[in-house]
């Protein structure tokens, strides 16, 4: 299920009061994730799993501990909630086998929650995540896109009987995009300066900081989404947040010669381009862009290089970061 849908899922199983043995939190977004599991723990704990033990794991780690944990019930608390965190998102071979085992043995008055980042595709085919899919109750994290985080902070805002236009929620998430601990934050400070009912975007404006976050990725699929209104906010918050200039390059180099070598196999009656991961969005790419506009932006991207390291590039401005938002611009359009 999407996290958005979690809060009515476990209010079901309260219901039921039997919470289902195995749970997979996974996604790329921080916030709901935390969020996520403590609102499993929270309705787990109310069903009387009152006992939690902790599991940090890597590749390297000893994964007996896991079924010891399992089996460790104490005397005076016969229920248990066993959380095992994977930040690296990486079992190892002993972890893998470990994990595939341990779900195929429930264990009687234990709940176990595991906490994973997405994997790439390449990981996601392995057994040990798949039997995870497969044996867990699965609550997707995923970031929340810019067009669905108008409806999110609408549904936030009502928990405390408060609402705005669409309009006013438009103007809302572009303040706090890609930074839902700040979005959430936010949303409880106006809960307490104003009263319920609907709020005004002078209201917000006047309330709320400007505290968007973008990750280099939104940069890249706004550049080949042809997003052009979007990109000049996003490169203003990057050099707000003091984002190195010299890495943002490097994936952005990368971006334009992965499209230059979709466009140049589309030319050549190509339908699938060996070694190239062609997205819809970089399909979208190479289709509007032409090899020649693909070649000049790397030009302007090594012009760029040099301007950062202090030196001077005739017709060019002083500014790198005016440069970068120009050339990715000259790619959107």
């Amino acid at each position: 299920m999407k996290s958005a849908d979690l809060e009515d899922y476990l209010a079901r199983q309260a219901k039921a009061a039997s919470p289902d043995p195995f749970w997979l939190i996974t996604g790329t977004d921080e916030f709901l994730a935390v969020e996520a599991g403590d609102a499993v723990r929270r309705a787990v704990r109310a069903m009387g799993y009152g006992d939690r033990q902790v599991l940090d794991m890597t590749g390297n780690s000893d994964w007996s501990r896991l079924t010891m944990a399992a089996a460790d019930i104490g005397m005076f608390d016969d229920r248990k909630i066993v959380e095992v965190r994977l930040p690296g998102g990486k079992p190892g071979v002993q972890g893998a086998a470990a994990i595939a085992a341990y779900l195929e043995r429930p264990v009687d008055g234990v709940v176990t929650i595991f906490a994973v980042p997405t994997p790439d595709w390449s990981a996601a085919k392995a057994a040990w995540w798949q039997a995870l899919m497969k044996k867990c109750t699965v609550v997707d994290c995923s970031a929340v896109e810019r067009r669905q985080l108008p409806q999110w902070l609408s549904r936030r805002m009502a928990r405390h009987g408060q609402s705005a236009s669409s309009d006013t929620l438009e103007f809302f998430a572009d303040l706090i995009e890609g930074n839902l601990f700040a979005a959430a934050q936010e949303i409880e400070k106006l809960s307490l300066l104003f009263p319920k009912g609907e709020l005004s975007r002078e209201q917000i404006q006047s309330s709320v900081a400007n505290s968007s976050r973008f990750e280099l990725d939104t940069l890249f699929e706004s550049m080949k989404m042809g997003e052009a209104e979007r990109i000049v906010r996003i490169i203003d918050g990057l050099e707000a947040q003091n984002e190195a200039l010299p890495f943002l390059l490097v994936m952005l180099t990368q971006e334009i010669r992965s499209i230059l070598k979709l466009r140049t196999g589309y030319d050549q009656g190509m339908s699938r381009v060996p070694g190239v991961f062609a997205t819809p969005s970089l399909q979208r790419a190479a289709r509007r862009l032409s090899v020649k506009k693909l070649t000049n932006a790397l030009l302007v991207c090594a012009d760029i290089d040099r301007l950062a390291k202090g030196l001077l590039v005739p017709k060019r401005d002083s500014d790198p970061w005016i440069e970068l938002k120009s050339v990715v611009l000259f790619l959107a359009r």
